[in-house]
């Protein structure tokens, strides 16, 4: 099943890309600008989504439009009228990529509409339904209504089955906005005055959770021309959110215990009762209908989800931190190596053509966010040996000068250039090739990608290697976690001075 993901550049889309290149369908990304993933999955590009676009190219021989592109903010904040603004993307553009849809055939348009279609606020143990009179209060959440609306009504003429989703608030890792000011705050021991807010209840959805309900809703025959309203099923209190996050990050939650009615009023006078409103106030869903139309039950529970979202954060921060001078150590290192080895380089190049012809090796790899890039490295096998990774390769492949070169890893010596370009670091996850599926997800799954990969690092120091993914990618994690200058030179030593494998071909 071919598959086309607007806005697959953002928080949402970029999670659906992934979770859906682990499965039968063919993952094809509608992008305004090219994709970290781009590599990994095909992709169209989409100049704008407005009401007068012709998207035909894009849309052709796709089964189901997963539709997450939306315009969210008005970046100009004295527009005189936002709605229009928001209409021209959320609406117009909205229907016009359902009409050509129409015309191209496509089976399921999947929109990601919004909970603020319902309204911004709802009584305590009174959740919102999909029965629930649409009440939406500001222009996102008005667009966002008329477009469902529009939707419908081409559903009833057409053959399109339409599949709406109101989301509640998403987060996970990498989230934005309020949920990452609450884990930043709490990090960092700030006395947040909201502690006391405990008698209200706000139902979240993980990413993860909203993802596997959208591929639930891909195919199956009840969810057609449907709405849903989706959370991760477990309401919890401003209070106890707070204890969830404090929880994944391991710190004391130091919330003050101010009184809600107290919040309220000094929101009031700042004039800001929104932020209050949100932060205290309730808003509910009854997800009953997902439950029982499609059987689909949310995979963790929001304490799980929130707390992995929090330990991701802290592990995020910590790495960025202890690694701020591995770019500029990188330069300076990778400058100096090139000048004092330029007569290596020079004489294992000269030495490399009579051997294969071809002195130098180049391939593209994986490198940091999954973009791709060509590694450079002293030719060690054959010219026509196949393009796998080393634990795969025939270790008969192996030349006379490239038995020498690896047994005292001169190959990776011009490895220094991606170095100096700023495509790896000295230290890092060895980078892999793009056919290994099982190790891409595996290092996927351990945010991996997140960084330079490198020359060395914690797995080539510990005789692991690519011919056991999981344990490689936990490995790499590991090292990621606790880098620090001290780490950093010891592994650049080590290396030098011969431990590690490398690369081995068994």
């Amino acid at each position: 099943m071919n598959i086309l993901i607007t806005g697959a550049n953002g928080f949402i889309g970029e999670s659906l890309v992934k979770y859906l290149l682990n499965t039968q369908h063919k993952v094809i990304a509608a992008v305004r600008k090219l994709s970290n993933l781009q590599q990994t999955y095909a992709y169209r590009i989409i100049d704008n989504l407005e009401s007068s676009s012709d998207l035909s190219s894009a849309l052709k021989d796709i089964d189901v439009v997963i539709h997450s592109a939306a315009r969210v903010h008005i970046m100009d904040d004295k527009s005189t009228d936002p709605l229009t603004e928001f209409r021209e993307v959320n609406v117009e553009g909205t229907l016009n990529l359902a009409r050509q849809a129409v015309e191209a055939g496509v089976k399921r348009f999947i929109f990601i509409s919004s909970i603020k279609v319902n309204g911004e606020a709802t009584e305590l143990g009174h959740p919102y339904t999909e029965d629930s009179k649409p009440d939406p209060i500001d222009p996102y959440g008005i667009s966002k209504y008329e477009a469902e609306q529009g939707l419908l009504k081409i559903a009833e003429t057409t053959a399109l089955e339409i599949v709406i989703i109101r989301p509640t608030l998403v987060y996970g890792e990498n989230v934005k906005g309020n949920f990452q000011s609450l884990m930043k705050w709490t990090y960092k021991g700030i006395p947040l005055p909201i502690g006391g807010i405990k008698h209200n209840l706000r139902s979240l959805v993980s990413v993860e959770n909203l993802v596997d309900f959208i591929i639930t809703c891909i195919s199956h025959p009840n969810a057609k021309n449907e709405v849903f309203l989706i959370s991760d099923d477990d309401d919890i209190s401003t209070a106890s959110l707070l204890n969830e996050i404090a929880k994944g990050l391991g710190v004391k939650n130091k919330a003050l215990n101010v009184p809600p009615k107290l919040i309220n009023t000094a929101a009031s006078v700042l004039g800001v009762p929104g932020v209050a409103q949100r932060l205290s106030g309730s808003l509910q869903v009854d997800i009953s209908k997902a439950k029982s139309l499609l059987g689909w039950q949310p995979k963790q529970s929001a304490s799980e989800s929130i707390q992995k979202t929090a330990k991701l954060y802290k592990s995020n921060s910590t790495a960025s931190k202890s690694i701020a001078l591995q770019r500029p150590l990188d330069i300076v290192f990778s400058t100096t190596g090139l000048i004092v080895a330029s007569p290596l380089l020079i004489g294992a190049t000269a030495i490399g053509y009579f051997d294969t012809g071809s002195p130098l090796f180049i391939q593209e790899r994986v490198g940091k966010d999954q973009k791709p890039f060509k590694l450079v490295k002293f030719r060690t096998m054959k010219v026509d040996t196949a393009s796998v990774a080393s634990h795969l390769a025939d270790n008969r492949s192996i030349t006379k000068l490239g038995k020498v070169l690896r047994k005292t890893k001169l190959d990776e010596l011009p490895q220094l250039i991606n170095v100096l370009k700023g495509e790896m670091s000295l230290v890092g996850p060895r980078p892999n090739l793009f056919n290994q599926e099982e190790l891409i997800k595996a290092r996927t799954d351990q945010g991996v990608y997140d960084v330079l990969p490198g020359i060395t690092g914690l797995a080539q120091l510990s005789g692991v290697d690519m011919s056991t993914p999981e344990r490689l990618a936990k490995k790499d994690k590991e090292m990621i976690d606790n880098l620090n200058l001290k780490n950093y030179f010891s592994y650049i030593v080590r290396t030098a001075l011969g431990k590690g494998s490398g690369d081995a071909v068994k």
